[in-house]
C-alpha cells in the first residue's frame, strides 16, 4: 500500500491518522510508483481535475467544508487515485469458501472503473478477480457495519485471519464493496485500518466525480 506521510510542522494533531476514525494524514506517497508514463499521468490529472471541478459547480458539500479544506481534501484524493491508478496490494477473502488470497485493486486512468485481481492465480483462475463500476457502487462498509450481512465463511475468515504488516487485525481491514447493479458483494483487506479509512473516504469521493461524469441529473434524480 502507499505509506503515509506524517502531517507538516505545526499540523493539529487532528490532521494525524489514527486506527478506528476517519481522520487523514495530510499526504500520501506510491514509493513504488516512480516509473511511470508521464503523459497518462497528466491525462489522469486532467480527468480528476476535471471530475472534481464538476462536483464542486453542482455546490456538493460546499456548505460542509471551507475552500481551503476542500483543496486539501480533492489533493488527497489525488495522491490516493496516482497510487491506486498504478496498483495497490491487498487481500481479497471470497465470500463463498472463506479463502483469503493476495490480490491487488487499481482505479483506470478516466476514474470509472475498480479493479481486483489475483496476484498469483491458479491455472485454472481468470486474474481478473471482480470489476466495479465506480458509479454503481451502493456503499462501503467496514467490518462493524457489515457485520451482520457477512456471509458465515467471509467471517469465519476475517475473525481468525492473522494480523497485518501494521499489526491491526483482520477485522480491523476489512472492506465491504456493495454494488447497485447485481455485482456480489467484495470483501477487500487492506493493509492496515487507516488504510481501509482511506480507501472507504477516497473511493466514496471518486464515486460521486463518477457519477457526475455521467450527468448531474443521475445523482439528482437518486432520493435523499
Amino acid at each position: 500500500s502507499c505509506p503515509d506521510l506524517p502531517p507538516p510542522a505545526g499540523a493539529p494533531a487532528a490532521d494525524r491518522g489514527r486506527r478506528g476514525g476517519l481522520q487523514m494524514p495530510v499526504a500520501v506517497v506510491c514509493l513504488a510508483c516512480d516509473h511511470v508514463d508521464r503523459s497518462t499521468e497528466e491525462n489522469f490529472e486532467q480527468t480528476l481535475d476535471k471530475k472534481a471541478a464538476g462536483a464542486d459547480a453542482a455546490g456538493k458539500g460546499n456548505q460542509l467544508v471551507s475552500p481551503a479544506e476542500r483543496s486539501r481534501l480533492q489533493e488527497f484524493v489525488k495522491d490516493f487515485a496516482k497510487c491506486a491508478v498504478r496498483k495497490i496490494e491487498c487481500e481479497v477473502v471470497d465470500g463463498g469458501s472463506g479463502i483469503i488470497f493476495p490480490a491487488y485493486y487499481s482505479i483506470d486512468a478516466n476514474l470509472s472503473k475498480l479493479k481486483l485481481q489475483r496476484s498469483a492465480p491458479l491455472a485454472n483462475q481468470e486474474s481478473v478477480y471482480r470489476e466495479l463500476d465506480l458509479d454503481k457502487i451502493r456503499d462501503i462498509l467496514d467490518f462493524e457495519a457489515a457485520r451482520h450481512q457477512l456471509p458465515e465463511a467471509a467471517l469465519r475468515a476475517v475473525e481468525v485471519e492473522a494480523e497485518g504488516v501494521e499489526g491491526d487485525r483482520a477485522r480491523d481491514r476489512l472492506l465491504v464493496v456493495s454494488s447497485s447493479d447485481g455485482t456480489p458483494q467484495t470483501y477487500l483487506l487492506e493493509s492496515s485500518a487507516v488504510d481501509r479509512n482511506r480507501f472507504i473516504m477516497c473511493v466514496k469521493i471518486l464515486r460521486l466525480y463518477a457519477k457526475w461524469a455521467q450527468g448531474p441529473d443521475i445523482e439528482r434524480s437518486r432520493p435523499p
